[in-house]
């Protein structure tokens, strides 16, 4: 089994990894946007040792709350654990290592349609205060100009210590405006990508690969992080939101077909309404770690 020392050098050997290329900044926020609850830190770590990742937890949340339990034989995702005065690992596992039990939970993994967006973008209206308009189909373009919104706001804030941070790296050279310009356009472009992503829709339609390529110039973990705590925190307060308004639709559909007598499945159902009634533990597939950093405005 790694030890502390392994798994710190793992972390730095990834972060080296993804930032080497436009291709390898993509293949790290696919595996993020799927854990979007997860800092930047563990979503690194979880990406070099399982990028096939859906919904991670730890074996005592499986266990507990959700009546799942953890295979024989299944090798823990190892993370960094520095929340309390001595950093040690701790271990999650994914739900494909996991098999339910009698009293178990379904994972409920919401997932965007287009019967959704109209949901959806009513939501980011009344919380971002956009404007869309109802024929055509704007989501993708909503979601770019809320991204590069967002970046441009709270670029203050995500680049605090950034220059002091870069001194060694292929950032050290970078003009005050250029190393500006660099971080809030990939920061624009990674909280799209993510969201973009998670909604079920592809940036792609929207981005080059060549829109990505100033991530090479965060060549260390130290700034790298900087980014990547950013475009996780921004895009895991809009994800939220968005989640939320799925469930809902989807929860009121059933309700409706019930009341019209229409059948549907008692434990898609039931499952539904657990994951709206309860607080903590797993929701949308993945730990909820404790929300710091970044506001969104």
């Amino acid at each position: 089994m790694a030890g502390l020392y392994d798994v710190r050098a793992l972390a730095e050997d990834t972060a080296g990894k993804v930032s080497s290329s436009p291709l390898d900044w993509m293949a790290y926020l696919d595996t993020a946007a799927k854990l979007y609850r997860y800092p930047f830190s563990d979503s690194l770590l979880i990406h070099a040792q399982r990028p096939d990742a859906t919904a991670c937890a730890s074996m005592e949340l499986w266990n507990r709350k959700m009546n799942r339990w953890v295979n024989r034989g299944a090798k823990g995702i190892a993370l960094i654990d520095d929340s309390g005065t001595r950093t040690r690992l701790r271990y999650v596992f994914d739900v494909s290592d996991t098999h339910m039990v009698h009293g178990g939970r379904p994972m409920y993994l919401w997932k965007m349609e287009e019967r959704h967006h109209e949901a959806v973008l009513a939501y980011l209206s009344d919380t971002y205060g956009i404007k869309w308009e109802k024929d055509g189909e704007p989501m993708r373009a909503v979601l770019q100009d809320l991204a590069g919104r967002l970046a441009d706001e709270n670029l203050a804030g995500a680049m605090d210590g950034l220059v002091d941070a870069a001194g060694g790296t292929l950032l050290e050279g970078m003009s005050a405006t250029e190393l500006r310009d660099n971080f809030q356009e990939l920061l624009a472009n990674s909280i799209f990508y993510m969201v973009s992503r998670r909604c079920g829709l592809d940036p792609m339609d929207y981005l080059l690969e060549s829109d990505f390529a100033g991530i090479t110039d965060f060549n260390t973990r130290t700034v790298l992080t900087f980014l990547g705590n950013a475009a996780g925190q921004i895009a895991e307060n809009l994800l939220t939101g968005i989640g939320k308004t799925v469930h809902k639709v989807s929860r009121d559909e059933m309700q409706k077909n019930l009341a019209n007598g229409k059948f549907v499945g008692y434990n898609n159902f039931n499952t539904l309404n657990r994951e709206n009634e309860k607080q903590g533990g797993v929701e949308d597939g993945t730990d909820l770690p404790q929300q710091r950093g970044l506001p969104v405005s």
